[in-house]
């Protein structure tokens, strides 16, 4: 099992319900794995500083930054409110369980809201994430769902081109 699904597995045992985002959430849909050494994820309850730090899940200056880090050594970033402005209610209400060992689901953003995210960021990492979803779940993706995500119908628009030539 790789490593980032099972320091998923703990975080989850660690601090009960939170929604995978960012590439271990796009790992967990494709099953395709890209370096990655942190962990993105959405809570859908408050984890005060003082429950995450009775947890030994520690904050650090690195590089300038306050960074968390689960008793294991992963960074960490928690979203609290939204992730890339769409509402923490959508991520949670779209979200998705995937199976990752027999007796063991892990929940992940949805396709449509991990391809609004990855777009807004637009980063290298990002295309790639999307090329992979365009690759492997283009005949999956909820556009009705993706457009009403989307700020726009620009935006939109832009998503559904940037996936169909992904996907070829």
């Amino acid at each position: 099992m790789n490593e980032l699904i099972r320091e998923a597995i703990e975080i989850v045992n660690d601090l009960g319900d939170v929604i995978f985002i960012g590439a271990i959430a796009v790992m967990l849909h494709t099953k395709i794995t890209r370096e990655s050494m942190d962990l993105d994820f959405a809570v859908t309850k408050e984890l005060t500083d003082k429950f995450l730090e009775d947890k030994k899940y520690f904050k650090f200056e690195e590089n300038g930054k306050s960074v968390r880090r689960t008793p294991r050594g992963y960074k960490i970033d928690i979203y609290r409110n939204d992730v890339s402005r769409i509402p923490l209610k959508s991520v949670i209400d779209t979200a998705k369980e995937i199976q990752v060992r027999k007796n063991q689901a892990l929940k992940a953003a949805s396709l449509e809201v991990l391809i609004v995210a990855k777009h807004r960021a637009a980063r290298l990492q990002d295309s790639d994430d999307l090329r992979t979803m365009a690759k492997r779940k283009f005949k999956e993706i909820n556009w009705k769902s993706l457009e009403e995500l989307a700020d726009s119908d620009v935006e939109f628009k832009a998503i559904r081109t940037e996936m169909t030539y992904f996907s070829k």
